[in-house]
């Protein structure tokens, strides 16, 4: 449930006076402004909610000495493990030699079937919290704070895993995993099982990456999962069912009013309903919305809708305040405040005009959020959502959970036949939205450019949907006309920025001047698929509003500096590709000595290392960026090999105020005498957060230290921008943007 906070939240005497004197000063103050002292109150009340539950998810009871080394732990299995490709994930409750609750990964085929509440003794390492920080990235702190883990890792290969205790209690969570095994064991072959899966129990792992794809192109992805509006049609039609055939029977409705009967089965119905979900916190928040108001009816208050909607609101902001880390929550309250609202405006006109009037008026009022949040959205999803919501609600959703409860009947017949028609309704559905994702101008991009430019954006958008009594809409046409007009920072002829991008253990640099963009090396791509390209390089360039990549190097072949490429090239358009490995890249590839030298808009740009000699690191393409007043070294994977040649043929060339660190800050490279040919200022350290190399090395960063360069790392700094213009500057990400949920550097 939602208090799943690890220490007991208390206050010491010392927090508990300063509360109340704050309270009884704001009382003192305001006296004769009773709204006003209530007001604030009740705002110091929440702020000091917030806080006090931050503190408590942040203080995690793991000691030092257990992160990043082997160690054996005892605990539970919570929730559904999602198996995907060759890797199981998992939440784990762990009793010994701490408690905590962490997120864990299982890797290989071999790995025994997990099962939810079964105990089991694990070898694992663990790490703390952390994630790439980038402009328009996704931050997975906040997302791993929200759910309130202390620490991520995964499981080693040991005789040590061993399952101490199978779960033989009739756990929810035990429930929801037969409904999955009995689903997957017997109706794999009906190609929207995956969603049909996700719409009975929330477990949406199964659900195909091109039918995810679908729904995420057409703004439809939350139809696919369990949501506050499945859970609000299922209680609402068992609500109006009951109550009809109560109000059938005479004796019954003396007893009882039909209203009342109908909103306890409906309360019922929703809790049912979230239950078998898990009750993962969007459900939650669904179920509390939807029990605010069978609350209401079955205590015979006679509140308005938004009486009923602010203390739904309320509710959830108490029960866990960290959801306003979550989209979810600003969607699903801002779509609830908008449908309410909706309603209530041309009641004189057809239902159908008012249908096709509200789901317009949903997609108008949520760009300024789909903008804020995810920066790309579907031009024609009013489109798709007008017939996808119906086909979900009254086909898909309905016949799924009536399946579900026929196959746990053993009904295995009637249950085939549900299962099929809402299977089919996908797969007619599917051909409908295909054809809007096929379209070329389906998807916009849009990144506010500034907080201002969002603040109009969704200043404009909310003047323009309210009533044109109020004579707003040429106040809104004038903030979205700013919205729309405002430019872009763009950089000055001579000027260039060069950012290094946080990508955990790899590389990957963007270089722009006034007019053209090139990228240096792409990260690294993982088993699974993850990959940089598309969790941070790509995310980068729609922020930035980037559409072209003028010249693409990859230095050499490491894993850790073309993962990302392939992304790219299916991605977005770049004009010409160099590397020193030409031969690995399926788009034509030049080396990197065909083009020695080239000027982009008063900036310079230099290859180094045109040796045929080198293989492997040392072949690394090395690029020396200038202008004016500024120079810097863009080194690859280079080691000391490399380095000698580099003096031998440019000497005093090399010189540069900021350096690329070669290698990762690798013990086999910045020699002595090399860090004294480039007599950097600034050195950067691509690396990853306490890597399992040891990048950078220690007797690395000495010498950097021997040198007098000052030392910037990924690690640390996220996000690395250096902006040469006449002078020099330089911004970490995590300074900029500091959240105080995001780990400490050490």
């Amino acid at each position: 449930m939602v208090f799943s906070v690890k220490n007991t939240i208390s206050l010491s005497t010392g927090e508990l006076i300063l509360f109340i004197a704050i309270l009884m000063g704001i009382l003192a103050t305001f006296s004769r402004h009773k709204l006003i002292a209530f007001s604030l109150i009740f705002f110091t009340a929440g702020f000091s909610w917030m806080g006090l539950f931050s503190t408590h998810v942040l203080k995690a009871d793991i000691d030092e000495q257990f992160f990043n080394t082997p160690i054996g732990i005892i605990g539970t299995i919570q929730e559904l493990p999602q198996v995907k490709h060759n890797k199981t994930q998992f939440i784990f409750d762990v009793s010994k030699p701490f408690k905590g609750k962490l997120k864990l990964s299982w890797y290989g085929h071999n790995q025994l079937k997990l099962q939810s509440g079964d105990q089991w003794k694990l070898l694992v390492k663990i790490k703390h919290n952390n994630s790439y920080q980038n402009t328009g990235g996704f931050d997975y702190e906040r997302w791993l704070f929200y759910k309130q883990f202390d620490a991520t890792g995964y499981v080693k290969r040991s005789n040590v895993n061993q399952l101490i205790t199978a779960n033989s209690s009739v756990l929810i969570n035990t429930v929801r995993q037969n409904i999955q095994k009995k689903l997957t064991d017997s109706f794999s072959h009906l190609d929207f099982i995956g969603v049909i899966n996700a719409l009975i129990i929330g477990d949406r792992s199964l659900i195909k990456d091109s039918h995810w794809q679908l729904f995420k192109d057409t703004n439809t992805t939350h139809l696919s999962v369990i949501s506050g509006l499945h859970i609000g049609l299922i209680s609402g039609f068992i609500f109006l069912l009951f109550s009809f055939f109560w109000r059938r029977c005479t004796i019954c409705t003396l007893k009882l009013p039909a209203s009342i009967f109908g909103a306890y089965l409906g309360l019922l119905g929703a809790f049912i309903y979230a239950l078998i979900a898990g009750f993962p916190i969007p459900t939650q928040r669904a179920f509390i919305m939807a029990g605010v108001v069978f609350v209401s009816i079955i205590l015979r208050r006679h509140h308005n809708t938004w009486q009923l909607y602010g203390g739904a609101l309320l509710l959830v902001l108490i029960s866990n305040p960290l959801s306003v880390f979550s989209a979810g929550f600003w969607l699903s309250f801002y779509v609830v405040a908008i449908i309410i609202y909706g309603i209530g405006q041309h009641k004189d006109k057809h239902w159908l005009f008012r249908l096709i009037y509200i789901q317009l008026l949903i997609s108008v009022a949520t760009l300024p959020l789909i903008a804020g949040f995810f920066s790309i959205g579907s031009i024609f999803s009013p489109i798709a959502n007008l017939v996808a919501i119906p086909v979900f609600s009254f086909i898909t959703t309905p016949f799924s959970l009536l399946g579900a409860l026929f196959s746990y009947l053993h009904l295995q017949s009637l249950s085939e036949l549900l299962f099929s028609i809402a299977n089919q309704s996908l797969i007619y559905l599917s051909f409908f939205l295909k054809q809007i994702q096929l379209l070329e101008f389906n998807q916009w991009h849009y990144t506010p450019v500034s907080n201002f430019s969002l603040f109009a954006l969704t200043a404009g958008i909310i003047f323009i949907v309210l009533p044109s009594a109020l004579k707003l809409r040429k106040i809104a046409l004038v903030l979205l006309a700013i919205v729309w007009l405002q430019p872009i920072e763009k950089l000055k002829h001579g000027e260039v920025n060069i950012t290094t991008l946080d990508v955990g253990q790899g590389l990957s640099h963007v270089v722009r001047t006034q007019n053209h963009t090139l990228i240096f090396d792409t990260g690294a791509r993982y088993r699974s698929g993850f990959n940089m390209g598309d969790a941070v390089i790509l995310p980068y360039l729609q922020s930035n509003q980037i559409n072209l990549i003028d010249i693409t190097i990859i230095s050499h072949g490491d894993n850790d500096h073309i993962g990302g490429l392939n992304s790219l090239l299916e991605n977005t358009a770049i004009s010409k590709v160099l590397t020193s490995i030409p031969e690995k890249i399926s788009q034509d590839a030049e080396q990197c000595s065909a083009y020695p030298s080239w000027q982009w808009d008063g900036v310079s740009f230099k290859m180094l290392n045109f040796s045929h000699q080198f293989t492997g690191n040392n072949a690394s393409c090395v690029l020396r960026i200038s202008n004016d007043s500024h120079s810097i070294m863009l080194t690859g994977d280079i080691e000391k090999q490399a380095e000698l040649h580099l003096i031998k043929t440019w000497g005093d060339k090399l010189k540069s105020d900021v350096l690329i660190s070669p290698h990762h800050g690798s013990k086999t490279s910045s020699s002595d005498q090399f860090l004294s040919v480039v007599s950097p200022k600034w050195v950067v350290i691509s690396s990853g957060y306490k890597n399992r190399f040891n990048h950078p090395a220690k007797i690395v960063t000495n010498r950097y230290q021997q040198h007098k360069i000052n030392i910037l790392k990924t690690s640390c700094a996220g996000q690395i921008d250096i902006k040469f213009s006449d002078q020099m500057t330089i911004e970490r990400f995590r300074q900029t943007f500091k959240r105080y949920y995001w780990r400490e550097c050490k």
